[in-house]
């Protein structure tokens, strides 16, 4: 099952190296292993379920808790909060939530509209001149409230040094200040989603300026406090520390307490049991008791875009106010994740079953919880479908029309952009009578026609996906969370085939060094003639393949901290780059001047071939920006 969880600290942000890219590509075809088990009865069966799975995934502790409308069905704790103490989870254990401190902001803002001091439609330069965004459109597309609690605004998300370890505390200005090379507008505002955290802590500052009190003072007195999240804490609040569960590691080594740059979007501690009185909330559409904190048809807005091409198209669902939507088995589920260094989050909720669930972990890293968060799903499910769109019909040609590649358009950051580029984009064909979308990594899916040009999917009961023709005359496809351009149906095979076939040729040198080295190096003791000549065409490619492997290898198995701070592995990364860059460079000269020299000529071919591959990649990687990559100031 595909899932919409919309983690702080994704594992897309180790995209920008490459050879953890390759890692983690590896690693969720593993983990797309069916590894489903049998819906469990009871809760009590459930639990016993979940206690295996972590036992087998070795997490250290998880809380949970199974909410309906008018109850906690279940809420607590299974296994350690701290390894060497043996302190357990309980349903009042603290865990970093992450991302899912969005949610939290967004409800700050429907409170703020409902008191009527806020327009989201305002350009944010209006409200917070001081605060600096590098918009190419501003004059005629500025960036709006509206698009920074829709991800519309064209921002990167986070960078990898988005925390840091000590004081003095930075404000919330300041810390916009440190990081104001994060809000370059990449594409004209208001047009399409692309995750993006620094957006929220944009949004937290202009909640700051309009409620003319600390952001997180005014969530706490407007949201938390009157929910009933009394212990919950945003940002590094202290007084309720002694609460929070140690998190861990891939290795399960205690990662260090660390501060966020990034506050009002992903640095709030709470519980399972208030994190359920969240949910009630929201399944009480803004209802604690018989009190109305928030309107209710403010809270239809939740979840709902409306500053996308494809929202104004008529594209259902989307990201608003910190909650996504997503559609699983014709069923609409609220959603967030957070994803941070030690801690995974996810909560869920779905107001036609009037059900929702919390599952907290306290560990983080490249393994498997996903097979936990779909257990407890499934349990919670209901046999309530919403209403479904049906079928309607569409013209062989005009769905003929449709077909192509279509590269994605979106990438949650621009050096990311260079793996998107090659494996992030979506091929729609025609077969019997039915338009397939079909992504890299996936099976062909088949789109079902609601309009001539709206579509959703087989277990979807909405409109999710449109095609429209833009002002320039360029074919879109677009969902609530991607954008797709038609581009030439040559390219995918192309740049496949050149980049995958450069890789292939690189680390070729390394099987071949195996087999000539050693060859080489016999003839030279026994002092034979016959031994290989002009081996600089041999060796200096050869470096460079070594370098890049080796700084790849120094990096792969930091954690996410590690990877933006200032470490000998990402210095040696950062050296490794620029050595392979030079020999390739090197390479390229020295396989020229080999058709000056008395070489085989299959072995000057090959290396001819392999220099040309070594320099290729460095121009590619160089372009996007890997070569020469600071990772400590990136």
């Amino acid at each position: 099952m595909k899932r919409m969880s919309i983690p702080l600290k994704n594992f897309q942000v180790l995209s920008i190296l490459f050879f953890v890219i390759l890692s983690f590509l590896y690693s969720q075809t593993l983990a797309g292993s069916d590894t489903k088990t049998e819906t469990p009865k009871s809760i009590e069966e459930l639990i016993a379920k979940v206690d295996s799975l972590i036992k087998i995934e070795k997490i250290p502790g998880i809380a949970i808790a199974l909410v309906s409308k008018d109850s906690i069905i279940w809420a607590g704790g299974i296994g350690l909060a701290n390894l060497d103490t043996g302190e357990l989870v309980t349903e009042n254990t603290h865990f970093r939530i992450g991302s899912c401190t969005k949610s939290f902001t967004g409800l700050g803002f429907l409170k703020l509209l409902e008191e009527g001091k806020i327009d989201l439609n305002t350009p944010v330069e209006e409200i917070a001149p001081e605060i600096e965004i590098s918009n190419p459109w501003q004059e005629t597309h500025p960036v709006r409230v509206v698009h920074l609690l829709e991800h519309t605004a064209g921002f990167d998300d986070s960078h990898l040094n988005w925390f840091y370890f000590k004081g003095p505390l930075k404000s919330l200005q300041k810390a916009l200040e440190d990081k104001a090379d994060w809000r370059k507008v990449r594409w004209q505002p208001g047009t399409r989603f692309s995750y993006s955290s620094p957006g929220y802590t944009l949004a937290g500052y202009i909640m700051q300026k309009v409620c003319e009190q600390r952001y997180d003072e005014y969530i706490k007195q407007a949201i938390l406090e009157p929910i009933g999240m009394e212990t919950s804490t945003i940002g590094r609040a202290s007084e309720n520390k002694q609460l929070l569960s140690s998190g861990y590691g891939d290795d399960l080594r205690p990662v260090p307490y660390w501060y966020d740059y990034e506050e009002p979007a992903g640095a709030m501690n709470s519980s399972v049991k208030e994190m359920a009185l969240f949910l009630q909330f929201m399944l009480n559409r803004g209802k604690v008791g018989d009190k109305q904190l928030i309107k209710s048809e403010l809270l239809d807005r939740v979840g709902q875009s409306t500053a996308t091409i494809a929202a104004r198209a008529g594209v259902k669902g989307g990201y608003s106010f910190g909650i996504g939507t997503t559609y699983r088995n014709n069923q609409v589920w609220y959603t967030h994740g957070g994803l941070v260094p030690g801690f995974n989050v996810e909560y869920a909720y779905n107001l036609d079953c009037g059900v929702g669930y919390v599952v907290m972990i306290n560990r983080f890293g490249r393994f498997i919880y996903s097979d936990i968060i779909e257990l407890v799903e499934r349990f919670m499910v209901c046999n309530m479908k919403a209403p479904v769109i049906q079928p309607t019909q569409v013209s062989e040609n005009q769905l003929k029309n449709y077909c192509g590649y279509y590269e994605l358009r979106s990438s949650r950051m621009r050096i990311a952009e260079f793996i998107d580029i090659l494996i992030g984009g979506v091929t729609i064909s025609f077969e019997n009578d039915t338009l397939y979308q079909k992504y890299f990594d996936s099976g062909k899916t088949p789109l079902i026609p609601v309009s001539q040009n709206m579509f959703r999917l087989s277990n979807q009961p909405a409109v999710s996906r449109v095609f429209i023709e833009i002002s320039d005359g360029k074919m879109i496809y677009t969902t609530a969370g991607s954008y797709f351009e038609k581009t030439g149906s040559w390219k995918p095979l192309v740049y496949r085939v050149l980049f995958f076939g450069a890789l292939t040729v690189m680390f070729s040198s390394i099987a071949y060094s195996i087999f000539w080295v050693p060859v080489h190096l016999y003839k030279k003791f026994k002092n034979k003639g016959n031994r290989s000549k002009y081996l600089r065409m041999r060796i200096i490619p050869l470096l460079a393949v070594v370098s890049l492997v080796l700084g790849g290898l120094a990096v792969a198995n930091q954690d996410l901290l590690e990877f933006g701070s200032l470490t000998a592995p990402n210095v040696i990364f950062f050296i490794s780059t620029l050595i392979f860059a030079g020999f390739s460079a090197l390479s390229l000269f020295f396989s020229y001047r080999s058709f000056f020299k008395m070489v085989n000529i299959y072995a000057r071919i090959y290396a001819v071939i392999l220099s040309s591959a070594c320099f290729g990649m460095t121009l590619y990687l160089g372009y996007w920006g890997i070569i020469g990559i600071r990772l400590w100031a990136y």
